[in-house]
């Protein structure tokens, strides 16, 4: 008889601002958070296009891989 048990929570934020006409500052933060052991990997690209102002579309991923341990009887 075996039981498996595994937390694990990941929080991904991403925030975008325009400081300026034409500056444009991109920041994202991913934490996780877990009981046992999780490995997370996280990627963000932006493209801007600035003309008169700034347009600028992001994509951001986050995976979390977790590992659980299994205690048996």
């Amino acid at each position: 008889m075996c039981v498996c048990v595994y937390v694990c929570m990941c929080v991904c934020v991403y925030v975008y601002m325009y400081v300026c006409i034409y500056l444009f500052v991109c920041v994202y933060v991913c934490m996780c958070v877990c009981v046992y052991v999780c490995m997370c990997a996280c990627v963000y690209v932006c493209m801007c296009v600035c003309m008169h102002v700034c347009m600028c579309a992001c994509v951001y991923v986050c995976m979390c891989v977790c590992v659980y341990v299994c205690m048996c009887v």
